[in-house]
């Protein structure tokens, strides 16, 4: 029986794993769910860690201080405190540390504005995802121009985001910009390795907590009811041929359709109507819905839903011309501009929770998002389909 692997785009330990306790539900909950889900965060760590040293070089020298001065300016004509920038550059790396930097912001209105437009600064759990798409529809010649765009548009729309939120939701008076500007030092190394360990430690407790428990409810998600009929079916296919590519072939039909009549693809079917008018299928939708335990999935679960298995990554031309051949520019400008507002992971969103203080902010956020992503996608769909 070929079980489902969507919660990862590497599979570490599976075959090791599956060695000693056999090819059951404990191995694949074990291998499938929780070492692929937790593996795939892992596998940022070196570029979170790339994030976390650079912002920790510009604290220790008394930059960031500096820059968060200078911006004040700026930042209140949207709403904004000037110490706001700190946990929003933070928020390009990961949202986790961003909702926490947010502490600095001793008003509380101030402080939960911020928390609500981190997510528009889009975080490095979502950079394969923009790859896919970018490599799929702009060439490479074009990837960084649109990837640069992307960020940038993020920043931007985070911006007014604020102003509007400002004006209808957090309206308060401005509070005075007070920081401690710090003399031009030079970096303590010791500081660094002590801010960026944290940061990196954290980061490694989300993989072993939310995502571990996230990874298992999608696997268990994706991988029942069962369909054991259909599953003997291929299986007896498998057994009466010796090529491997047919093999291969029939193993991710299996998956597909696997997935398909599971519990996760029948809620992807549900919600299809709702995404319809941006462009989307059942198939980007439940992609969507599996990114809102983690990002990092979203890439290996459309691997699954066109037949090619998990194992494919954003660099992958075999999916990088799937997704040519199955999904219209237009539609895929829209997935773009939703991934890049819709909620963070399951990791983060409990962070936000407990930062601004009960679940109520958290259903705000879920709605607040969720409804300017679709409008957003909505426009840009349209706009799009008069180019294409």
């Amino acid at each position: 029986m070929n079980n489902l692997k969507p919660t990862g785009v590497i599979d570490l330990g599976s075959h090791e794993t599956k060695f000693y306790l056999g090819n059951n539900e404990l191995s694949s909950v074990i291998a499938d769910g929780a070492i692929a889900g937790v593996g795939s965060v892992i596998l940022f760590l070196p570029n979170i860690v790339i994030l976390f040293f650079g912002i920790a070089l510009l604290e220790t020298t008394g930059y960031m201080s500096r820059v968060a001065f200078l911006l004040d300016g700026f930042f209140h004509k949207f709403g904004l405190h000037g110490k706001s920038f700190i946990p929003l550059v933070t928020g390009f790396g990961c949202s986790v540390p961003a909702y926490m930097a947010a502490r600095t912001l001793k008003n509380d209105r101030d402080r939960l504005l911020t928390l609500f437009i981190i997510g528009f600064m889009s975080c490095g759990a979502r950079l394969p995802i923009y790859v896919l798409f970018v490599g799929a529809f702009f060439g490479t010649n074009n990837a960084g121009n649109m990837l640069f765009l992307i960020y940038i548009s993020g920043a931007i729309l985070g911006l007014f985001a604020a102003k509007i939120l400002k004006i209808i939701v957090f309206k308060s008076e401005d509070e005075p910009f007070v920081m401690e500007m710090p003399k031009y030092r030079m970096p303590s190394f010791k500081l660094i390795w002590h801010t960026v360990s944290n940061q990196a430690l954290m980061y490694l407790k989300k993989a072993g907590t939310f995502i571990l428990v996230a990874s298992i409810l999608i696997w268990f998600a994706s991988n029942y009811p069962k369909n054991k009929e259909y599953e003997q079916i291929i299986q007896s296919k498998i057994e009466q041929i010796s090529n491997e590519d047919e093999i291969i072939a029939l193993e991710n039909e299996l998956a597909l359709y696997n997935l398909e009549n599971s519990y996760l693809g029948k809620l992807g079917k549900v919600s299809e109507p709702f995404f319809a008018p941006l462009g989307f299928d059942w198939k980007m939708s439940v992609a969507l819905e599996t990114g809102l335990a983690a990002k990092e999935i979203v890439v290996s679960t459309l691997g699954i839903l066109y037949g090619l298995g998990d194992t494919h990554t954003e660099d992958s031309k075999t999916l990088i011309n799937k997704i040519k051949e199955n999904i219209e520019p237009a539609a895929a400008i829209s997935f773009i501009v939703f991934v890049m507002i819709y909620l963070p992971c399951l990791a983060a969103s409990m962070v936000f929770t407990k930062e601004a203080g009960g679940w109520r902010y958290l259903v705000y956020l879920f709605l607040f998002t969720t409804t300017t992503a679709w409008i957003l996608s909505f426009l840009a769909y349209n706009i799009a389909k008069t180019f294409y």
